[in-house]
């Protein structure tokens, strides 16, 4: 079956774009599905996804804030958990493709992997790594 064909087992194609949970009001972020690739281990699903509508405190960016992630890389579980309501569909970003390569070449390597928790969670990760905030504190 092609990637871009939804199945009963799979819901989720290639070019949805879907709105999901941020994790405050002022955050409404979208999640467009670039690629599909099989996961080696489990049989399950990596989706390579663009995130946009991101309000991420980033002290290296003009402005201080980011909007845009072009690549990240999730399961079917960040999916599950991150209450999605499809907007529509629309040709993948091509910006990804920088991030693809270098996730791909890591994770051929062994050295990377996939987010399995919400769209929410992943932001507040990347925000604490960006401005060097330990995942332990509050």
């Amino acid at each position: 079956m092609p990637m871009s064909q939804a199945s009963p087992s799979n819901p989720y194609v290639v070019g949805q774009l879907w709105a999901c949970q941020g994790r405050h009001q002022d955050e409404q972020p979208t999640l467009l599905i670039n690629r599909i690739d099989q996961h080696p281990l489990g049989g399950g699903n990596i989706y390579h996804v663009t995130l946009d509508g991101l309000k991420v405190r980033h002290p290296g960016v003009p402005g201080g804030l980011m909007t845009e992630l072009p690549h990240a890389p999730v399961t079917d579980q960040t999916l599950q958990r991150s209450q999605l309501r499809l907007l529509g569909q629309q040709a993948p970003d091509p910006a990804y493709l920088k991030g693809y390569g270098q996730w791909r070449e890591a994770f051929d390597a062994g050295n990377a992997g996939s987010f399995g928790v919400s769209v929410a969670t992943i932001l507040e990760i990347i925000e604490r790594q960006l401005n060097g905030t330990p995942l332990d504190q509050p």
